[in-house]
């Protein structure tokens, strides 16, 4: 249970702050004490580990995209949906650090969580193969097959995140998302 002076979620951002910069591995609860201008006792509190502070990370990362998702679905085109779900993931990640730091633990460590199933590609994979289904449905044409555009797609997308990651330019994220999708869907939709 959380004191007064020791809010959750200050918490839960100091030690947010070093997991998106950091290894899970190389982060400890003094770490997180320190970013957080607490006693370790105070962090101790809230987190008795440092994977219990990655867990409420990855639930946290987890509702950001199923929110990403859900606000997507309020496109009415499935191809609109797909660089809405990219722009709102860049937005999410330019404004979140939980959001980042839950996406470098499913990346680089979620063998450190086998009571959970952490695919990003896979639920990716499975939004953007539904919208590309639903086009096909409505009579658009595809340059190539449906699972060879939804690799196309995600991977794209995935990669585009890294560079970002890589280059640390969180705030271009929203726009070069949703380019990277938009260019990408010109190639395996036919539009014309």
């Amino acid at each position: 249970m959380s004191t007064e002076s020791t809010p959750r979620m200050a918490v839960l951002t100091a030690g947010a702050d070093l997991l998106a910069r950091h290894p899970l591995n190389s982060v400890q609860l003094s770490d997180v004490a320190k970013a957080a201008d607490v006693t370790l006792e105070e962090v101790a509190n809230d987190y008795p580990s440092i994977r219990r502070l990655a867990a409420d990370v990855l639930d946290h990362e987890r509702a950001s995209m199923r929110d990403v998702q859900r606000r997507a679905e309020l496109e009415h085109s499935p191809v609109r949906r797909i660089v809405a779900a990219f722009r709102l993931v860049g937005e999410n990640l330019a404004a979140d650090i939980v959001v980042r730091a839950g996406v470098r633990i499913a990346s680089e460590s979620r063998e450190q969580f086998p009571d959970r199933r952490i695919d990003p590609f896979q639920t990716w994979q499975s939004f953007v193969r539904g919208q590309l289904e639903e086009e096909l449905a409505a009579g658009r044409r595809l340059a190539i097959g449906i699972e060879r555009g939804t690799w196309l797609i995600v991977a794209s997308g995935m990669g585009t995140k890294d560079l970002i990651a890589f280059s640390g330019d969180w705030d271009s994220a929203p726009e070069m998302l949703a380019q990277t999708a938009s260019d990408i869907l010109e190639l395996v939709v036919e539009f014309a």
